[in-house]
């Protein structure tokens, strides 16, 4: 039976024909047989509901998830809120500028540091310089400690729950700590020869010592990556399988840092090294060795402090580009502003909370990015999130962070020279199975609309998916209301 809910409210015949003809056309097509849906559009001027189906039904939505991490975030920090990271030095400074004691990196979360979003490319990297100058302004020329990494305010040692190591090992699936750099990243240079031969590693950077790849990759006539790394946090031994396009002397690959945190302290080490500064202890790492703990250093002295870039600016990136790991950064923010400490456990508390003071009701989100398929939320809930965000005094920034249809982001190729161009403003969701957007749209008849539509399950490719949503999408732009 087809479970489609029409509300009839006073409005234009016509304008409510489409819709129901579009929706209608879309979930009983075919070619979709076996579909899951959840769809859901309310006219926020009027409140009337315009079209649903499913509306209730709970399903995982994969990046639209994105829209309630960034709500959140915004909520409880505020769109000028900025991440810290600190270096502080705990000891004394004896004669000829030996420092008798540690150097610390404090973590604070911050997710923008030495990111690709915020910084020319070759100069994400230049912060490290600004440390060193930082310890020769203070007339160090050697430290008899070690360099000690120190993200465990965030205590975030595993990724969420859902995550495969089919994804943990790639750029994208590489999670956020207490210490990031340079958006986690290592960057794969590899060698590709004639089809069907193995690809070869050339190099990595950051250059990581340990990191250990075995390669089940091969060279194909193909003109895209089709590799994935596979490995799980603070494991260095990863292994990639896929294809590469053949015969290339250069072809990047981006995968995970195993160990940000440790990997950052040692590039320090190696800065301060090269630059005069000899560290007799080397570096080390607070998760590793819990006995450099914070009290060594509670009262040191804070020589620098870095500030990452404000939450509305990740915020922008974070929906315009996707980005899992600002996501899960802003997610962890609120569980560290509410309760001193950024777990996943304290921050999910924070959101659940905010879910049911927005009235979305109960539902299941266990990421801040939607990469896992654990999340359960309707359609309904999401246009509910939707609905309130507008009433914010942070709705702007909320607002522009959302791609536009035909011209932004991530959908740029959407509804790409239809009605629906510029006018539907819309967070995307794309893993295997799994087709979504949310967002809202300015109607033609001036309304503002706030819609969802989740397609789980779908016997087609994910463009051919986004394809058939384009007639819908088209009709609630070209949505009139007439006396």
């Amino acid at each position: 039976m087809l479970r489609l809910l029409l509300l009839c409210f006073p409005f234009y015949f016509s304008a409510q024909f489409a819709l129901q003809t579009n929706l209608l056309q879309l979930v009983n097509d075919p070619q979709l047989k076996g579909t899951k849906w959840s769809v859901c559009a309310i006219d926020l001027n009027t409140g009337d509901t315009l079209a649903a189906y499913d509306a209730a039904q709970q399903l995982p939505g994969a990046s639209i998830v994105k829209l309630v991490s960034t709500a959140a975030a915004l909520n409880i920090l505020g769109p000028e809120y900025r991440a810290q990271t600190q270096l502080n030095l705990e000891g004394q400074l004896k004669e000829n500028g030996v420092w008798n004691g540690n150097l610390y990196l404090i973590g604070g979360g911050d997710v923008s540091l030495g990111s690709r979003f915020f910084n020319e490319t070759g100069k994400e990297l230049a912060f490290l310089d600004e440390w060193v100058a930082q310890l020769q302004s203070k007339g160090i020329k050697c430290i008899n400690g070690a360099i000690i990494a120190d993200g465990s305010s965030f205590g975030a040692f595993s990724c969420p729950l859902g995550w495969q190591q089919l994804d943990m090992g790639n750029y994208y699936g590489c999670g956020a700590f207490g210490l990031n750099f340079y958006d986690n990243t290592l960057k794969l240079n590899f060698q590709t020869g004639p089809v069907g031969t193995p690809i070869k590693l050339k190099s990595t950077f950051p250059f990581e010592n340990n990191y250990q790849l075995t390669i089940q990759a091969t060279s194909a006539g193909i003109s895209s990556d089709q590799t994935f790394v596979h490995g799980t946090p603070f494991n260095y031994q990863r292994t990639i399988k896929g294809k590469l396009p053949a015969n290339q002397n250069a072809y990047e690959v981006k995968a995970s840092m195993p160990d940000p945190e440790k990997l950052l302290a040692e590039l320090l080490y190696q800065r301060l090294q090269a630059s005069g500064i000899r560290v007799d202890g080397g570096f080390q790492t607070v998760r590793t060795n819990p006995a450099f703990n914070n009290t060594l250093y509670q009262s040191g002295e804070i020589i620098h402090t870095q500030q990452g870039k404000t939450l509305q600016e990740l915020v922008y990136w974070t929906n315009q580009r996707s980005v899992n790991l600002f996501a899960e950064g802003n997610l962890l923010q609120i569980g560290a502003k509410r309760y001193g400490a950024g777990t996943y456990e304290n921050s999910l508390v924070v959101l659940d909370s905010l879910l049911f003071a927005w009235e979305v009701g109960p539902c299941r989100i266990v990421d801040g990015c939607g990469l896992s398929k654990e999340n359960r939320m309707s359609a309904s809930q999401f246009v509910q999130l939707l609905k309130i965000q507008t009433q914010s005094n942070y709705f702007e920034s909320y607002y522009k962070s959302i791609p536009v249809a035909g011209q932004t982001g991530t959908v740029k190729n959407l509804c790409k020279g239809q009605p629906g161009e510029g006018k539907v403003h819309a967070k995307s969701g794309s893993i295997e199975g799994i087709k979504a957007y949310a967002g809202y749209v300015d109607s033609k008849s001036g309304h503002q609309i706030a819609f969802t539509i989740i397609a789980n399950d779908y016997p087609t490719s994910g463009s051919a998916m986004a394809k058939k949503m384009e007639p819908f999408l088209n009709s609630l732009a070209t949505y009139q209301v007439q006396p």
